[in-house]
């Protein structure tokens, strides 16, 4: 990774023995959990270099990456090679992208509310929803590990959709604070965790379609959500504070216990292991000699006890 450079996504492969981070400035790095050996995604121009997005295919075969120019790669994880030429539908900045399950199609969200379904051998659009007509105004938008569920809001609701069908699953209505974070608690009655900027949080069930207020211990008046993602299993939420340097992140049981370990200095992006063993997330910049940022993996076990370990880069 390049002096000053920052990571920008995470995602773990199916098998959750690879990591797929992406940058700044230098594209996209494959890391091997059990030899943490690394190797970069073959970005043949500068433009692509840039990386907002990345996600694994369910059999764990390609990786796709999006970029700030609103286009979308597709990449042979094993060859690091494109499989073909890029995405270029999307005419804003790209929010949410995730492939199917049946590891032929994606589904990425832009900014503009354009929610689209393509095929990414050969780029054809499947299906297109507009999830909001109002140019822009999608501010927060939160797509399931397994790409099954997309959170979205504008200034006025939050909407629940079921992917593929791209179909309204529930919506709620937002109150007149800036919404400014979402994370989705994936079980058989899925929740979210919704952040505002008023510091308050309500825990959303999607089935029922009804709210109540989430606390969450050792948050101050001052602690603004800036990142927030929930565990697979349901059962840890990583949460990063706005300006808090001592402690950036701080992680919680799913009833908003803090965890004796939240001492670890990490910042988003951050990314559960798919069986929630493993945490991946960013190192703080203050702690490079360079002011890069680096990968760092826990093990959500050995995070308890304050271990970690570091890639080797």
């Amino acid at each position: 990774m390049s002096s000053a450079d920052a990571l920008t996504c995470l995602a773990f492969s199916p098998d959750g023995q690879k990591i797929a981070s992406g940058t700044a400035r230098s594209g996209v790095t494959i890391t091997d959990m059990s030899s943490r050996s690394e190797h970069q995604l073959q970005m043949l121009a500068d433009r692509h270099i840039h990386v907002t997005a990345v996600a694994w295919s369910s059999d764990g075969q390609k990786i796709m990456s999006a970029s700030p120019d609103h286009t979308m790669y597709c990449w042979d994880a094993t060859s690091s090679h494109p499989l073909g030429p890029p995405f270029e539908e999307h005419k804003d900045v790209i929010l949410a992208a995730g492939f199917l399950p049946d590891s032929s199609r994606a589904m990425s969200l832009s900014r503009d509310g354009e929610l689209l379904v393509w095929d990414t051998g050969s780029g054809v659009v499947t299906q297109q929803v507009t999830v909001s007509n109002a140019a822009q105004t999608i501010f927060v938008a939160t797509l399931s590990m397994d790409s099954s569920l997309l959170i979205t809001s504008d200034t006025r609701e939050g909407v629940a959709w079921g992917i593929p069908k791209c179909a309204r699953m529930a919506e709620i209505a937002l109150p007149d604070i800036p919404l400014l974070q979402a994370a989705i608690i994936p079980n058989s009655r899925p929740q979210v965790v919704l952040a505002f900027g008023d510091r308050s949080f309500w825990k959303w069930d999607i089935n029922t379609g009804k709210h109540d207020d989430a606390r969450f211990e050792g948050l101050g008046e001052d602690d603004i959500p800036f990142a927030m993602v929930a565990s697979p299993d349901g059962n840890l939420l990583a949460l990063e504070i706005d300006g808090d340097v001592d402690r950036p992140t701080h992680f919680y049981d799913i009833k908003g216990h803090e965890l004796p370990a939240s001492n670890m200095r990490c910042t988003h992006p951050f990314a559960f292991s798919p069986d929630s063993k493993y945490f991946a997330a960013s190192s703080v910049p203050s702690d490079s000699k360079d002011g890069s940022c680096k990968l760092i993996i826990r093990s959500v076990e050995e995070a308890r006890t304050h271990h970690m370990f570091n890639p080797g880069y």
